[in-house]
């Protein structure tokens, strides 16, 4: 009788559980692996990045709370070896922000150049910010730069000519056709990488944005072109762990098109392992307040169109909060795919593609001060 009582509890205990929604236990998950930023939050990161090769950092653009985390984070990312930080900006504006670092100034690209000085003053030298991105807010200036050095090219003076009163999209074919037909004698490096090279990629990927069929294609350029610059800062020799930053959508783990072309995030996790080393990547995202970028102000919440991340922000109880999503992982993926909510689905594209993410519940535009 002992025996057929126990089978019936555990039958009953079995249909209990049974009938439990998925998602209890993934709360009791999420809040279990979530720490406020300010305290053990902070110590998760900065343990993560000293067992890691490489860090990742999805960023927000233009708002004051990244370049405060990074500001919080990098001296202790520097004590644990890391000498680089890969970043979303050409190399020409990353050479740019290097010689501006000691001043306030407005933002070249994405980055201030208090940012950049932030990352610089441990170091003993300039080198330290990679640039790994097209120049897609100045090309005029590489373009008069190139001018400069090669006043007999008829081609690039043109091209100068052409840009002398600021730098439009549609001029961009018309551009990359004439940079075609330059023959320059000379060339310098910013950050290592050659301008016209720089240039000519900078000028073919805007030239693909303006026909909409090759939006896709530009995307897969851009990426490209990020891999390419990344490779060369580190195949320069110069030891030291890279800390990357870029927007969200560049550092997701995985081949996202539903985000764009997501596969830096992806080729660097991937080349971590090549390397025998390892890779960490962390996202923060905006659940309210504003940003600014180019002078417009925005909206800064993602919950309205990201009902995952809704569900973690209403975890984080207001305050900025660290998750560690990787526990998240197996629960989700046993939920079978037909009963999953939109918030589980669209979680599932988050904790595969990030390791953690950074909940602020409100976000700050991007002031002189950053």
């Amino acid at each position: 009788m002992r025996l057929a009582h126990l089978a019936l509890c555990v039958i009953a205990a079995c249909g209990l559980a049974a009938q439990q929604p998925p998602s209890d236990g993934l709360i009791q998950t999420a809040k279990a692996h979530s720490y406020p930023l300010a305290g053990i939050g902070r110590a998760f990161l900065l343990r993560e990045a000293a067992e890691a090769d490489f860090f990742l950092l999805g960023e927000l653009h233009g708002d004051n709370e990244v370049p405060e985390l990074v500001t919080s984070l990098w001296p202790a990312m520097w004590q644990s070896g890391y000498r680089h930080a890969a970043a979303e900006v050409s190399p020409w504006a990353a050479t740019q922000l290097e010689q501006a670092a000691a001043l306030p100034g407005p933002a070249i690209g994405l980055w201030t150049p208090r940012q950049a000085a932030i990352i610089l003053a441990p170091a003993a030298q300039g080198g330290v910010v990679w640039g790994c991105d097209i120049e897609e807010n100045q090309p005029q200036k590489l373009i008069r730069e190139l001018a400069r050095i090669n006043p007999r090219d008829a081609p690039l003076q043109q091209m100068a000519a052409l840009t002398a009163a600021g730098y439009r999209r549609s001029q961009a074919p018309q551009l990359l056709k004439l940079l075609t037909e330059a023959v320059p004698a000379l060339d310098t490096a910013p950050g290592g990488i050659s301008l016209r090279r720089s240039l000519g990629d900078t000028l073919r990927v805007e030239s693909e944005r303006l026909d909409r069929p090759r939006i896709l294609t530009a995307q897969q350029d851009r990426e490209d072109v990020m891999k390419r610059q990344f490779l060369a800062h580190f195949e320069a020799g110069k030891p030291g762990k890279v800390f990357l930053r870029f927007g969200q959508s560049h550092l997701f783990r995985g081949y996202d098109l539903g985000r764009g072309v997501s596969t830096l995030g992806d080729f660097v996790c991937e080349f971590a392992i090549a390397r025998h080393g390892t890779a960490f990547n962390v996202a923060a995202f905006g659940a309210g307040g504003t940003y600014r970028m180019n002078g417009v102000t925005a909206s800064a919440d993602q919950t309205s169109d990201e009902p995952g991340l809704a569900w973690l922000a209403r975890l984080a109880s207001g305050e900025p909060t660290v998750f560690d999503v990787r526990p998240l992982r197996a629960p989700l993926h046993a939920i079978p795919a037909g009963q999953r909510t939109p918030e589980q689905r669209n979680l599932i594209e988050w904790v595969d593609g990030y390791d953690s993410l950074i909940c602020y519940p409100q976000v700050t535009p991007l002031d002189a001060a950053h």
